[in-house]
């Protein structure tokens, strides 16, 4: 063994995740290696330097290892120390670090006035974290504010809790040297310390129904106007073709299909009915829609409506039935089935199981195409290829033709009343759907009158508006609101182009009131409106509908919106707008697109900055070639130099490279944790507003630091790396800002003072915290209140420093319940981050209620 002395490396934490402790180091650069409770009593014996061979020996002699009947041979511990070793748990030469100080108050055991029931479930918290020091292990306390210094066995007791147990299982284990009495002293004082919480009750969380986010089990009872809907089960063909309409999505009501169902049923008084028999639709896994009705009634026509999300899924499934047998007819639509006729031709010969292809809407195309369908002899579905011909809008294969050649026929005029299709709500055509339903999809109109070159919606931009009749689309809102569906989708283009999208806002809050559905709206508003959008979101916000308005600005760049054909949307409005919701205290989010041809890196740098100085999140999503949207013209994709990934997204253009592409998505991602998430909400503004560091400079520079050393600042290195992931800060918050400070220092030579302190304050204050009862009230050395709204009104920059305000106090408040969120939560699709506690100062937020979520306190 070696004879060289060894101490703990002080860069290593010992972290809890489901129940496993480890020990890691912040920044990454050390893989983590799990730990057992002999590992811990082995590594504290290196606090200081020590040789190997006298710490096996002192740890063959403690007596916490014999009271754990751990009887393990010299050899065996030699073994784990040169595996500390060899992944640098334990350094030769540790002095080169800054070594862990024991400076903390020690663990109090007179707490015997707290009651705490053997029975209730106690826990780690989200942020805990250990170090080793002289005295034992150190571990910060947010309620305390200060380090708590533990004992070896204070600190065993403390880690039996990392999966969660009780105090009667802990001390049924018997595994402590300690008088009973003495454990349940420490683990009542660890509990008034803020070192252990006890878990809460789940019962009324589980059952309650207020959730803005997925859950299941919904009592749903269908209310329609539909008397005769039979089930798949007991339906006969009576010698008719079976339809199947083949559904995607388990949580939504396939609102195309439905159409299409309804479009069928009703046409021509339901001429097509005697011919066809139309499977109900019902939301079945590939295997059991197979194993189900295909199995009971075989071959028959096919429908699938293509999105980006369900491509892949309806052409495996269209791949097996014409492999089982060649008898079905497959008829594909929808916005992934390019209309683009070298593109469709590409379709056809890579996708062998598609037969007819279906361009734009597809309601009144379906039933000419179904006019043409047949069952020959040998009970195929088959047509005849001369008269597809006379269908519009259509690909079709002529396997009579040599190779099956692919025919297209002219394109289709649009639907002129779209009221002549039925709602499929309203006529009861979902009732049977099943499935655990969150979303139901309805439009009140369609069309868009701009021309943006990454948009398809429904191939139908640059085109008239034709709207749906308002009662029906009432008729439509209040089938979901009484079938207890959560989220409701808008399906327009530009919600809030009309004086009846207003009416359509307060009919839901309506509705939300008599059915308590649905909870949350989910729309795309108009482009160039403001006064419309704010009412409309200023009714949800007070009916209690979780939305807030999205300006879709993609881009502020003028070079970039020449090119994407969006100069028609004027960007003014969007600043317009961003006042009016800030002085109504409303949410606001943008939308940006990442890698639209023409940006550049600075472009997009730009698109930050500006929405980081007007108080507005942002979401940016990577921008995908729609098969059907202009960009995807093959001359567009050649004139910018577009090239695409295997999934169709932008990968670089004749404005940026793939490593710019990179970069852009690695700074979104840091300026979300940065403002979207709020960890340097307050430090970033102080910093511009009184030191003039533009906050996409200082997040620039953070990001070059934590590339060229990781583990110089591990903290703010773990927040930029995983955040996103784990929703975590181990050790506290209070040390991430301590490394922000000293970055600070070094990079620009800001000093620590009353003022610095108080945004660094305000901003740990801002982040969840489990063990901290809200709300909170702290007094600050400055009215960090007064001046933050000073500044962020009307984005004009205050000329008074923060150091010459007087003295101040400020409220958090925890209304969504985040503090009690599992860290690795994914909330639903929605332009709000929900993280940062409330405040007079945090952005407006949308109603919600976090703590009813069945992911709060489920994390171990």
């Amino acid at each position: 063994m070696n004879s060289q002395q060894f101490e703990v490396n002080p860069q290593v934490t010992i972290l809890h995740k489901n129940g496993q402790i480890f020990a890691a180091d912040l920044s990454g650069e050390l893989n983590p290696l799990t730990l057992v409770i002999p590992d811990l009593i082995l590594l504290s014996l290196f606090a200081s330097s020590r040789h190997p061979e006298v710490a096996a020996k002192i740890f063959q002699t403690n007596e916490l290892v014999k009271g754990l009947g751990s009887n393990i041979p010299l050899e065996q511990i030699y073994q784990r120390i040169s595996h500390f070793i060899q992944s640098k748990l334990l350094l030769e030469h540790p002095s080169k670090y800054q070594k862990n100080e024991t400076l903390g108050i020690s663990l109090q055991t007179d707490n015997t006035n707290l009651n705490i029931s053997d029975v209730s479930i106690l826990k780690l918290g989200m942020n805990f974290s250990l170090t080793i020091c002289d005295s034992g292990f150190k571990i910060w306390s947010s309620l305390l504010r200060d380090s708590v210094v533990l004992t070896l066995e204070e600190t065993l007791i403390l880690l039996s809790f990392s999966s969660g147990k009780t105090v009667a299982d802990i001390i049924s284990q018997r595994l402590f040297s300690a008088e009973e009495k003495e454990v349940r002293s420490s683990i009542a004082s660890m509990i008034a310390f803020g070192l252990l919480l006890v878990e809460k009750n789940e019962t009324a969380i589980q059952n309650d129904q207020s959730s803005p986010m997925p859950t299941a089990n919904r009592n749903r009872v269908n209310y329609s106007n539909s008397t005769d809907v039979t089930s798949w089960e007991e339906l006969e063909l009576n010698g008719k073709i079976p339809i199947y309409f083949v559904p995607h999505m388990e949580n939504h009501y396939p609102l195309a299909l439905g159409m299409i169902f309804s479009a069928i049923s009703e046409y021509k008084n339901g001429a097509l009915l005697d011919k066809y028999c139309l499977v109900p639709i019902t939301y079945l896994s590939p295997d059991k829609f197979l194993n189900g009705p295909y199995r009971k009634f075989g071959n028959g026509v096919w429908l699938f409506s293509n999105y980006m999300w369900s491509l892949e899924t309806n052409l495996k499934i269209s791949e097996i039935v014409k492999q089982h047998m060649n008898g079905n007819l497959t008829i594909h639509g929808g916005p992934s089935t390019p209309n683009y006729e070298k593109k469709c031709a590409e379709f056809f010969i890579k996708n062998k199981s598609v037969d007819i292809a279906v361009h734009g809407e597809g309601e009144v195309t379906i039933n000419e195409v179904l006019e043409c369908l047949f069952k020959n002899k040998s009970g195929a579905i088959s047509y005849g290829a001369e008269n597809l011909k006379n269908v519009t809008g259509i690909t079709y294969r002529n396997y009579k033709a040599e190779n099956n050649q692919v025919y297209r026929t002219e394109a289709r005029n649009r639907l002129k009343e779209p009221d002549s299709i039925p709602s499929p709500y309203n006529k009861g055509y979902f009732d049977l759907y099943g499935g655990n339903v969150d979303a139901a999809i309805i439009e009140s109109n369609r069309g868009c009158p701009f021309k943006c070159t990454f948009c398809d919606w429904g191939s139908a931009t640059n085109q008239k508006i034709r709207k749906f009749d308002l009662e029906r689309v009432k008729q439509e809102i209040e089938w979901i609101a009484r079938n207890n569906v959560r989220v409701l989708w808008i399906a327009d283009a530009n919600f809030g182009l009309y004086d009846r999208d207003i009416e359509l806002s307060e009919f839901i809050v309506k509705m939300k009131g008599q059915y308590q559905f649905p909870q949350e709206v989910v729309v795309n508003y108009t482009k160039n409106t403001t006064w419309r959008l704010a009412e409309i979101i200023k009714i949800f916000t007070k009916g209690g509908i979780i939305s807030q308005g999205v300006i879709s600005i993609q881009t502020t760049d003028v070079k970039t919106l020449e090119v994407i054909k969006r100069k028609n949307i004027k960007t003014e409005k969007y600043d317009e707008l961003s006042q009016i919701f800030s002085e109504l205290k409303l949410p606001l989010s943008t939308d940006l697109m990442l890698g639209l041809p023409g940006i550049t890196v600075d472009a997009f740098k730009n698109d930050l900055q500006r929405y980081f100085e007007r108080d507005v999140s942002v979401k940016a999503y990577p921008t995908q070639l729609l098969p059907n949207s202009p960009m995807a013209d093959p001359e567009y994709m050649q004139k910018y130099q577009i090239e695409i990934d295997k999934d169709d997204f932008l990968v670089s253009t004749y404005s940026y490279s793939k490593s710019d592409l990179q970069f852009m998505k690695t700074f979104y991602r840091i300026y979300t944790i940065a403002d979207g998430y709020s960890l340097l909400r307050y430090v970033l503004r102080f910093l511009q507003w009184d030191h003039n560091i533009k906050a996409i400079d200082f997040l620039s520079s953070l990001a070059e630091v934590v590339e060229s050393n990781t583990t110089r600042f591990p903290r703010i290195t773990f927040a930029l790396k995983y955040f996103e992931v784990d929703k975590i800060m181990p050790g506290g918050w209070r040390f991430f800002y301590d490394e922000i400070a000293k970055f600070c220092e070094s990079k620009y030579g800001i000093l620590r003072d009353s003022a610095f302190d108080t945004v660094l304050l305000v901003n740990e204050l801002a982040m969840p915290d489990e063990f901290i009862t809200y709300p909170i009230s702290t007094k600050l050395s400055h009215d960090f209140e007064a001046y933050f709204h000073a500044n962020n009104s009307r984005g004009i920059r205050n000329s008074e420093k923060l150091i010459n305000y007087a003295k101040g106090e400020i409220v958090f408040d925890d209304p969504d319940g985040m503090a009690n969120i599992n860290s690795q939560y994914l909330q639903y699709d929605s332009h709000q981050f929900f993280w940062e506690i409330r405040s007079s100062i945090a952005r407006a937020k949308s109603t919600s209620d976090f703590s009813q979520l069945p992911h709060v306190n489920d994390a171990s």
